[in-house]
């Protein structure tokens, strides 16, 4: 009696099946995650461009001991930005600064208000802040 036996190569539909599932819960986990990280590194963009605003104020509040003179354009203060990457629109207005973003980052803002004198500190509030850094939108 002769016994075939088959050679089979390659994978069944179960194990591809199984694969595709696998892969899709990852996908499902991954890829919020992935865009709530690509979010936040996006935001220290809109941290980085007001850090020169904050120390031109600061610098503006000690010689001027005047908000209200400490405006973009005036004093030291750099003039306003609009439309520049992810940033909007950043704002100097008797020293608050007000930071909008675009892009991804719409709806994305925060405002910095100096102290009413050199000693004290900044307040930070943030539209979100599930994207800012975890100790950025509080004192500073």
């Amino acid at each position: 009696m002769i016994i075939s036996q088959k050679l089979y190569r390659g994978f069944t539909l179960i194990e591809l099946m199984i694969v595709i599932a696998i892969v899709a819960i990852l996908a499902t986990i991954a890829i919020p995650s992935y865009q709530n990280y690509t979010k936040k590194a996006a935001v220290t963009e809109l941290i980085q461009a007001s850090a020169p605003y904050k120390s031109a104020v600061e610098l503006c509040l000690l010689q001027t001991d005047d908000l209200t003179t400490c405006n973009a354009g005036e004093n030291g203060i750099p003039d306003n930005i609009s439309n520049q990457g992810r940033i909007q629109s950043l704002t100097v207005k008797a020293g608050v600064i007000s930071v909008i973003g675009q892009n991804n980052l719409k709806g994305i803002e925060y405002h910095l208000t100096p102290p009413a004198n050199a000693q004290n500190q900044w307040t930070v509030t943030c539209s979100d802040k599930t994207v800012f850094p975890a100790a950025f939108c509080q004192a500073q």
